[in-house]
């Protein structure tokens, strides 16, 4: 008896690491189709590639019908509040899971601690920001048609590209005069980079440079960079509408076609920006800012008058040491995010305070 007892403790350990071995392959595999959709997924979508995600509201990793029906099995306790979250570049919706606690994200907590009915985007981050910035006007609206109660109020959060996508579809859908734009009450961008990316710059000056040699093997390797998809040379300037690519060459070196369009009118904006050091004004820090987004670019301010976002002050966080990734699931930044939430408008104050 205690013989089979042991090989029955072996069978459940054995099955428990392949099913941990089963489901770190999964996890490579769903980053793998990511980062694909990330670099060429603009490619993917004009071949009709499987592989290439389409737009799509998820719930508990699982896509969404937009239908009263589907709504009021996927979300029992519907409320009149509803949380929208949108992933950057090469992620998607998993993006948001906490490290050691897969089913916490910003969405559930802000569910549990505040009300909100949390869906998640889920798309293709390779197309350009203003093809998927008038998708999400339109999966809004439906959203907003297949709500199963009044829908009183919506918050967007958006990490890095996804905060680009969430005002592009705030423009287009206030263009529109969509039903869903005038719930928008608080909007929330976690570095998100407003005024354009370093390395998308910086790629962009080297694959002209390549380019500009005459030597066949390095205008191969310009020609090999400038295959990055629309998606991430829409970082370069932050392009937000279709006008700021169309008829425009867009491995121009350094030329800027972006037009200015004005923060949604009735709703909050929130400005989140992490450091890669204690120190904010480490030259790392003013290098790099969170690894990828620099202070400026996510606060909007770089002292150029055209392009600069008059976000209202006191409503910049800044966290040190928290990268950008991390941003998507750090406990400090929720509860900045619920502190904002629960706030009718914060009183004047300096311009970013620094989280301690």
């Amino acid at each position: 008896m205690l013989v089979q007892d042991e090989i029955s403790k072996n069978e459940i350990s054995w099955l428990g690491r392949l099913e941990r071995v089963a489901t770190g392959i999964n996890r490579a595999a769903d980053t793998g189709v990511c980062i694909l959709n990330g670099i060429i997924g603009d490619y993917l979508h004009d071949q009709q590639n499987e592989l290439a995600f389409p737009m799509q509201l998820y719930f508990q990793n699982e896509p969404l019908n937009l239908t009263p029906e589907s709504l009021k099995i996927s979300h029992p306790n519907i409320t009149s509040k509803a949380c929208i979250l949108v992933h950057g570049l090469a992620c998607d919706q998993t993006i948001w899971n906490y490290a050691d606690e897969h089913e916490t994200t910003y969405g559930s907590l802000l569910q549990r601690d505040l009300g909100y009915t949390p869906f998640y985007l889920r798309y293709n981050t390779g197309r350009h920001i203003s093809e998927n910035g008038k998708m999400l006007s339109a999966r809004l609206s439906n959203l907003f048609r297949a709500y199963p109660k009044p829908l009183e109020e919506i918050i967007l959060i958006g990490h890095s590209m996804g905060g680009l996508v969430t005002r592009s579809a705030c423009d287009y859908g206030t263009e529109e005069q969509a039903d869903w734009v005038k719930k928008v009450r608080k909007v929330f961008f976690l570095g998100s980079p407003h005024l354009g990316a370093p390395l998308e710059k910086f790629v962009n000056v080297v694959s002209w440079i390549l380019k500009a040699v005459p030597r066949p093997y390095t205008k191969l390797g310009g020609d090999i960079l400038d295959l990055r998809s629309s998606g991430i040379k829409d970082l370069r300037f932050g392009y937000l509408r279709d006008e700021d690519w169309t008829r425009q060459d867009p491995d121009a070196l350094l030329k800027n076609n972006k037009k200015t369009i004005p923060l949604l009118d009735g709703a909050s904006h929130y400005v989140i920006t992490g450091t890669l050091t204690q120190d904010p004004r480490h030259p790392l820090t003013q290098w790099f800012g969170d690894g990828l987004v620099r202070q400026p670019s996510a606060a909007g301010q770089l002292s150029q008058e055209s392009h600069d976002i008059p976000f209202v002050p006191g409503h910049h966080r800044e966290f040190p040491r928290v990268g950008h990734i991390k941003l998507t699931h750090s406990p400090g930044v929720y509860q900045q995010i619920k502190s904002w939430c629960r706030e009718a408008s914060p009183s004047g104050s300096p311009r970013c305070q620094k989280a301690t």
